[in-house]
């Protein structure tokens, strides 16, 4: 994912990307990273200067934080609350790509559903890591696997192939032990 946004730069060959490319990243360490001394308010309008409170506090709902809850300091926020937070500054970029690290991490059961759906309605392309059976059955069309020598592949089958293949594989090396 860092040589795909830009963070590390290949050593071999080449990344082109349009300049116009805007990438959302979320990766499961995101949260910590956020300023727990200001609001989710004032991050939103650190980050992006240009906009509104109203407009602010209104698309902060729409990732469920409402009320009070975009007012109060980011340290008294759960998990959750915190990467629904970074959820909507990704979203607020308006990103072509996103890539996505652990992103269930810190979310409840209905949060996952509303990303699940969130990315299913996405027009972008979409890499995701992630451990989350559910999650990776619901978002991906297709599953690419890092192999051991550290090249990748698409695997042709879906998720459930996949798993019946690692399962296939750990049976074959008990029985060779």
């Amino acid at each position: 994912m860092k040589l795909i946004d830009g963070e590390l730069k290949e050593t071999t060959g080449f990344i082109t990307r349009d300049r116009q490319l805007r990438i959302g990243r979320f990766h499961q360490h995101h949260v910590d990273q956020l300023p727990m001394d200001i609001s989710s308010i004032e991050y939103m309008q650190k980050t992006f200067p240009s906009a509104q409170i109203q407009e602010i506090r209104q698309f902060l709902g729409r990732f469920g934080l409402k009320g009070d809850t975009p007012k109060q300091q980011i340290q008294t926020l759960s998990g959750g609350q915190k990467s629904r937070l970074v959820f909507a500054e990704i979203c607020w970029k308006k990103p072509h790509l996103l890539l996505l690290d652990e992103p269930t991490n810190h979310l409840d059961a209905d949060s996952i559903e509303s990303l699940i759906e969130g990315l299913s309605t996405f027009g972008g392309g979409l890499v995701l890591i992630s451990h989350h059976q559910h999650m990776i059955e619901s978002a991906c069309e297709e599953i690419w696997v890092v192999k051991g020598n550290g090249t990748v592949e698409r695997f042709d089958g879906d998720f459930n192939d996949y798993k019946n293949m690692l399962l296939k594989d750990m049976d074959l090396d008990d029985e060779d032990n």
